[in-house]
């Protein structure tokens, strides 16, 4: 029994220390971003829309995730008060892809889609900032989706 106590404390022991070192070294990753829900509200009895601010920082990626039906719609517009950012929806493919200047940089963008089976369940705003000397930029969006939907945000592992 003693013998059975030992062998479980040098495993476990082992799992800690070879997990903390595995963790350690992701610390160059890039962060996906800081995401902070603003307001939430139903808009009628068929609708939500939640007001966020996203925060990437330079040479980072933040995603918002939406859990859609088949023929649900979406309408949403972001914009920044500095610096400019890359924006595009995706699901099983690119579904949209917002149009800039030549480095595909956007201050500002509206959009609107409605989900299909054939895309999957699963829609994700990808704002990306390629641009590591512009620093962190906090993007204002708001998402009116269906009751039936949801929105989700990925949570951070450092």
């Amino acid at each position: 029994m003693v013998k059975g106590g030992l062998t479980t404390l040098v495993i476990l022991s082992l799992i800690f220390v070879i997990g903390c070192s595995a963790i350690s070294g992701q610390e160059n990753t890039p962060s996906p971003g800081n995401i902070k829900v603003l307001r939430e509200a139903e808009l009628g009895p068929e609708w939500n829309m939640k007001q966020m601010n996203v925060t990437v920082d330079g040479g980072g990626k933040a995603s918002v995730l939406l859990r859609l039906a088949d023929g649900n719609k979406v309408d949403g517009f972001f914009y920044l008060e500095k610096g400019g950012i890359e924006f595009s929806i995706t699901a099983d493919s690119l579904i949209y892809e917002s149009n800039g200047t030549e480095s595909k940089e956007v201050v500002s963008d509206r959009f609107a889609f409605t989900a299909s089976r054939a895309q999957g369940s699963t829609y994700v705003l990808n704002f990306t900032n390629n641009d590591n000397e512009q620093g962190k930029v906090t993007v204002f969006l708001e998402v009116i989706y269906p009751v039936t939907g949801s929105v989700f945000i990925p949570i951070e592992t450092k």
